[in-house]
Parts: structure tokens; sequence; C-alpha cells
């Protein structure tokens, strides 16, 4: 991934407890984000690199991956290159 990619939550994402509830937004292909930033920041809670997703929809905006994170913040294992659903 690199920035500038269009992201989604990834299986593994989706099975986290802050996103149970978007299941269908994600099969749907609602649930579209835009990379902005990769960086690693040294966090000894949070180890490796961190992914800045920039939701394209503002009910997406304040998703947090664990409530003590910064919105928006996740690691690659959650997140996949966006395709547009099969119709």
């Amino acid at each position: 991934m690199k920035i500038g990619d269009l992201v989604t939550l990834s299986q593994y994402g989706r099975n986290l407890e802050a996103f149970w509830r978007f299941h269908r937004d994600v099969r749907e292909g609602k649930m579209v984000g835009m990379l902005i930033d990769i960086y690693d920041d040294g966090d000894c809670f949070f180890k490796g690199e961190k992914y800045k997703v920039m939701w394209l929809s503002e009910k997406y905006s304040k998703l947090k991956r664990i409530y003590w994170m910064t919105p928006g913040v996740f690691k690659r294992n959650d997140l996949k290159i966006y395709r547009a659903p099969k119709k």
C-alpha cells in the first residue's frame, strides 16, 4: 500500500470489536477511505507502522481501532485495497 490508495477494512479489521457493526457497509462497498499517511512513531503499546486513513464518508470519520487511539489510525492487517463490489 502507498499513500493515496483507496482502502477499506479487511476481514481481520471487520472482526475487531470496534467495527463489528460495519460488516454490511464494507460488503456493500460503502466504507471507503484514502490512505493519507504511513508512519512509525516508536509507540511501545502499538508497535510497527501505522496507517492514517481519511474516510470518504462523515459517518466513519471518528472510527478508532481501540478506544484510546487517535481516530483514523490502523495497523496494516486491518486494511485492504478497495475494489468496487460486483453487481
